[in-house]
């Protein structure tokens, strides 16, 4: 009877064993073990057929609405705004105490109000109408209220990035990356920088917006890259380089791009939930 026994565990042991074997090979029975692969996820850039795309247009951003919080974080005061003498007879005068011209005294008016009544739209319509005026000082001084109003004005701060005078863009710049700085959603932040990159022309400053791809959500940022070097803007060399940093390897097209996101990216949880 031991011996019946033993018979019988080590033929069921023997069938364990080819059981194993049997699993762990491939469809051919050459022995090799077959890795665990990942199973195939949808597209994430939308050159390669995404469904959704990973940035957001700022220009439809949603609107502060608490815009107390905002004047208390800004410290912002429409009398230290306001250029030269004029908070004793409502008139707007450069350095030098001389008025400034009839119509650029309601822009600067308009700026000034914009930010009292906390009137967003107000200040977009401004920055379109002044973007190409001849006035540095009213330049300067609607940068100054977009600026106020932040992350809800970067599409209208793209512009002077590029302004003719150097230290405007600059102010434009300063203005733009603070405002950027307080955006929580990285899709509205790569949709900011994309604008922002696509309007550029000076070296320093791409190479300045593109490092700010640097950190947020890597489909995001990869995603802007790929627009960029669709667009064959002057900002391509750049982001060649910010691709580079992100992901360790050299652009070599669309094709590539896609295959290291599905290798490397996680998809946020929340996201997931909502994709599933």
């Amino acid at each position: 009877m031991k011996k019946a026994g033993l018979i019988v565990a080590v033929v069921a042991a023997l069938g364990a064993v080819l059981f194993f074997v049997a699993v762990s090979r491939d469809d051919d029975g050459s022995g090799k073990v077959e890795k665990t692969r990942k199973a195939p996820r949808k597209a994430l850039l939308v050159q390669k057929n995404a469904a959704k795309n990973a940035v957001k247009d700022p220009r439809k951003a949603p609107a502060v609405k608490d815009g107390a919080l905002r004047k208390r974080k800004r410290g912002y005061a429409t009398a230290d705004g306001r250029m030269g003498a004029g908070a004793t007879d409502g008139i707007y005068r450069d350095e030098q105490g001389n008025a400034y011209s009839a119509e650029d005294q309601q822009f600067f008016a308009r700026a000034d109000k914009a930010v009292e009544n906390d009137d967003v739209e107000d200040v977009r319509l401004l920055a379109a109408d002044i973007a190409k005026s001849t006035n540095r000082d009213l330049r300067e001084k609607v940068i100054e209220s977009l600026g106020w109003f932040g992350e809800e004005t970067l599409a209208e701060m793209t512009p002077f990035l590029s302004d003719k005078d150097e230290k405007i863009a600059e102010k434009a710049h300063d203005e733009w990356v603070t405002a950027l700085q307080s955006v929580e959603d990285d899709g509205l932040k790569a949709g900011a920088i994309e604008l922002a990159l696509g309007a550029l022309a000076d070296k320093s400053m791409i190479e300045d917006v593109a490092n700010e791809l640097v950190g947020i959500d890597e489909l995001a940022a990869i995603q802007v890259i790929a627009n960029i070097m669709d667009s064959g803007s002057p900002a391509s060399a750049q982001v060649k380089e910010t691709y580079e940093t992100i992901t360790g390897e050299e652009w070599s097209g669309v094709d590539a791009a896609e295959a290291w996101l599905q290798e490397n990216y996680e998809i946020p949880d929340a996201q997931e939930s909502v994709s599933n």
